[in-house]
């Protein structure tokens, strides 16, 4: 009873290290040879040239492990014993010929299986991860940008006006300046997290408004409604809604109508935010043209990956007027 035993163990230790050294050659071969050596670039015929050595290699080292089993050990079981023997009666002829290999293709494809799942998956969910946070990193880089680049001209111009004021004594000055101070301040300093209460975000929305209406002056029916004390304690993505009242600013004051007009809302009804912008159009002065900006396509970018199936964007573009409808669920 000891003696078979002892046998039937040496045998499977035997055919595991078989198996454990002909998958591993396997595994690293394919995933670090053939891979990224052959298959990316593009060598489809050689990388199924290449797959016949790990099977070559399966198949030398299936002989000599069955040649050793015969000579070295005492195997009492019958089939195991002549179907080895019927291994290593055929030779090495027969080891390297392509009816073999394709005779054991299946049974060594089905011993690589789990290790190459597991490597797959891993491979899969390691892209996956990684693309999303460049992804997250690329739109972190840009919103920085957005930030720090407050448009210049915006700033230039509302300066200018406070300046004006100033010389006539207009009390105007004052709130101007305080309006400018509470941008500068939400976005050098409030801003820097990935979320802020949604009030700020609205005040800092309500500023902006104010600062450019002065600009635009009786020429332009501006309106901003917006209940900041009914907002809560709900929080949003920082910025996320400045480019297209930035867009609209632009877009209005750039056309040849002499009277423009921007109608913005934003309202909370339970956990759904809606904010809806809608400004005046026509045909642009002839030889200028408006600067495009990386705004509007990076608002895109974010809202499909801080809020993921919890968000509508209408956007409505015609002859007349540009509107935009943005509801999202907040947390």
């Amino acid at each position: 009873m000891s003696s078979s035993f002892e046998v039937s163990v040496s045998a499977s230790v035997v055919f595991v290290l078989r198996n454990m050294l002909g998958a591993t050659f396997f595994f690293y071969f394919v995933f670090y040879f053939i891979v990224p050596k052959v298959l990316l670039r593009g060598y489809i015929f050689l990388t199924l040239v290449c797959l016949m050595i790990p099977l070559l290699f399966w198949s030398i080292i299936n002989y000599l492990f069955s040649l050793y089993a015969v000579v070295f050990l005492e195997i009492r079981d019958n089939g195991l014993r002549e179907f080895l023997e019927r291994v290593v009666n055929a030779g090495w002829a027969d080891t390297f010929s392509p009816n073999h290999l394709l005779k054991i293709f299946l049974p060594v494809l089905m011993t690589i299986a789990p290790p190459v799942s597991l490597k797959l998956l891993l491979d899969i969910i390691r892209a996956s991860t990684r693309t999303l946070r460049l992804e997250r990193d690329n739109l972190n880089l840009e919103v920085d940008f957005l930030r720090s680049q407050l448009n210049p001209h915006f700033l230039f111009n509302t300066l200018n006006n406070i300046y004006s004021l100033s010389i006539r004594n207009d009390p105007m000055a004052s709130d101007l300046i305080m309006h400018l101070s509470e941008m500068m301040r939400y976005t050098l300093y409030d801003s820097n997290t990935e979320k802020v209460p949604l009030h700020m975000e609205a005040e800092f929305l309500k500023n902006y408004v104010e600062l450019e209406s002065v600009r635009y002056g009786k020429n332009a029916s501006i309106q901003f409604e917006c209940d900041t004390e009914a907002m809560g304690e709900y929080q949003i993505a920082p910025l996320l809604m400045f480019p297209f009242v930035e867009n609209a600013f632009k877009y209005s004051h750039s056309t040849t109508s002499n009277k423009c007009w921007i109608h913005a809302s934003m309202e909370v009804t339970g956990d759904q935010l809606r904010f809806e912008i809608s400004n005046s159009k026509g045909e642009l002065p002839e030889g200028k043209n408006v600067p495009g900006g990386i705004g509007l396509s990076n608002t895109h970018k974010r809202l499909n990956l801080l809020y993921p199936d919890q968000h509508t964007l209408f956007i409505e573009n015609n002859p007349e007027y540009y509107k935009v409808v943005l509801t999202l669920t907040l947390n």
